[in-house]
């Protein structure tokens, strides 16, 4: 047997403690050792916000195993042989001595650490936008257990007061709900034209907003945040380009950037990305050093490319690899897709692998669908309506991406999707999948299996879809189009687009009304979720109209919710 080695992680958050755990299982005698600036080690970071909310009642919870025994220093030596030295800091590594230089930040004492292997987990720090006025108090970013403290202390010192988060993806989604949930007036301003910049597609993301919108969250996208403006050294307002709004606290959730300053200094390399650039063992272009989690970027499956996209998840998986390798298994990291889920409030948001608009940036030859259906079975009670969006390569018919938000189970979807791309599978292939079935779980046809039908049947021309911000935009700026709207006179009178070339026929009667309709128009059909407007669709049609369009995930995905009377 090998002889036993002395490792040595720099940072014992997910992958540093994964790793080191791994290592003590599979090699007993080696031995790990594991430095840490902070006091806090293997931490479930993901359910800060569930704690500020109240969903996590404490704050050891969040420390804890499944079974109860807190996380510390004394339970990974007691139960699996591992030193660890928090309070403590690394300051340079000599690759050619194989020594980690560190520092005690308590004393000020200065260490030296020896390895045969070496192992950067030094993860990411929240992103800082040069803003006037960040360095008030008040001012938080939500990254670390320090941050959970403090923010939870101004939660039971002010409910109800005013909160401003900065940044919409999933990391200032969940503070807004968190907050929102406490009973405080929230407000969340982006700078990019939507929620989820860069994982989302625009109708997707806006579904997300108007239900935040519904939950009393006011959002400004496209937002230019100037200043954090205060007295006496507190953060009181948040000005933007548009509006002032009052702030008792401030939560900047505007992304990460990997710590990768001490590697660098160590002529380790960085990729395209500006992490770490690391190999498919997850070595760095140092072979006895790793490196895994949030410093690091990863190969996307469905790309090929390069991707800085840190999560919890992907940074567990690399320390299983990176133990693996150092214990003398063979083990590579395939890569990523992109998967995340995020909860807002009664909605879900989530996707794997590519938008359409991602496909378009890279050049792909990619098609995209959009589908609204629900997660259960209609008539069975706790039924909900999911919006899905898919992307299809075209010519091979593989899936490159799923989109899905609603108020029903996107979560389900969003894996069968990710499973399925992850085997390189067609929407041939996913449309046979034998899924589970009973009416609390889903319909007899599953919504994703829906889904696919649909960008089968516009593959094969049967239905000739149009996005609702696409018809949404010939209503406004020319007279050529027509809406048809095909649900029943009852669901009309209920709610529908306020506007003059707006008719409702019910499909059931449509047969036999054709002639109050202008054939030399274009007519775009609609219902609630699409599949009444795509029957209307394919009546006309083979009535003679000579162009027919169904609006994808109809009225459901309409973008313009101001437009409804």
């Amino acid at each position: 047997m090998e002889h036993a080695k002395n490792v040595l992680i720099i940072g014992a958050s997910a992958c540093g403690a994964k790793a080191a755990s791994r290592i003590k299982r599979l090699r007993p005698d080696y031995r790990v050792t594991i430095l840490d600036q902070g006091r806090y080690i293997s931490y479930a970071a993901c359910g800060i916000p569930y704690y500020l909310s109240g969903k996590v009642r404490e704050f050891d919870d969040l420390l804890k195993t499944t079974y109860g025994r807190i996380r510390d220093v004394g339970y990974f030596k007691d139960l699996k042989d591992i030193d660890i030295r928090t309070g403590v800091r690394a300051t340079g590594i000599d690759r050619a001595s194989r020594r980690v230089a560190a520092v005690d930040l308590a004393t000020g004492e200065p260490l030296a650490f020896d390895y045969e292997a070496l192992v950067l987990t030094t993860g990411a720090a929240p992103k800082t936008p040069p803003i006037p006025g960040a360095d008030l108090r008040g001012v938080y970013h939500l990254t670390t257990l320090d941050d959970a403290a403090a923010v939870a202390q101004e939660i039971r010192d002010g409910a109800g007061r005013a909160a401003v988060v900065v940044g919409g993806g999933f990391i200032g989604i969940e503070a807004a709900e968190a907050l929102r949930l406490r009973k405080w007036d929230v407000a969340l301003v982006e700078r990019e034209r939507q929620l989820f910049p860069g994982m989302l597609d625009f109708e997707i993301a806006a579904l997300v907003q108007e239900h935040l919108y519904e939950q009393m969250i006011e959002t400004e996208v496209d937002a230019e945040v100037r200043s954090f403006a205060g007295s006496d050294g507190r953060v009181t307002r948040v000005i933007t380009g548009r509006k002032e709004y009052p702030a008792d606290i401030v939560i900047v959730a505007t992304g990460l950037r990997p710590n990768t300053a001490l590697a660098e200094a160590a002529g380790l390399e960085r990729g395209e990305t500006g992490a770490l650039k690391v190999n498919a063992r997850l070595q760095t272009n140092d072979p006895a050093i790793y490196a895994g989690g949030d410093v690091v970027e990863n190969r996307h499956i469905i790309t090929g490319r390069q991707c800085y996209i840190p999560l919890g998840s992907t940074a567990n998986k690399h320390g299983r690899v990176i133990a693996d390798n150092i214990c003398g298994r063979d083990a590579e990291f395939a890569g990523i897709q992109g998967t995340f889920i995020c909860k807002a409030l009664e909605y879900t948001a989530g996707a794997t692998g590519i938008t359409e608009t991602q496909a378009a940036r890279l050049g792909l030859d990619a098609a995209a669908v959009s589908v609204c259906g629900f997660d259960k079975a209609h008539y069975y009670p706790g039924s909900q309506i999911v919006a899905l969006k898919l992307t299809v390569e075209t010519g091979t018919r593989r899936l490159l991406g799923l989109q899905a938000a609603g108020k029903g189970d996107v979560a389900r979807r969003i894996d069968v999707a990710a499973t399925a791309m992850r085997l390189g599978a067609t929407v041939d292939d996913v449309r046979q999948l034998d899924l589970a079935y009973a009416p609390p779980f889903s319909p007899a046809l599953d919504v994703l299996i829906t889904a696919l039908d649909v960008a089968d049947n516009v593959a094969a021309g049967l239905m000739r879809p149009i996005t609702a911000g696409e018809a949404k935009g010939l209503l406004e700026n020319g007279d050529g189009a027509l809406i048809l709207d095909v649900r029943s006179d009852l669901e009309f009178r209920r709610q529908h687009i306020d506007h003059p070339r707006v008719v409702n026929i019910p499909l059931e009667t449509l047969p036999e009304r054709l002639g109050e309709l202008p054939r030399e128009k274009t007519i775009l059909c609609m219902c609630l979720l699409g599949l009444r407007g795509y029957f209307a669709q394919r009546i006309l049609e083979a009535a003679g109209f000579p162009d027919v369009r169904t609006v994808e995930g109809g009225l459901f995905l309409w973008p313009g919710k101001d437009d409804l009377a």
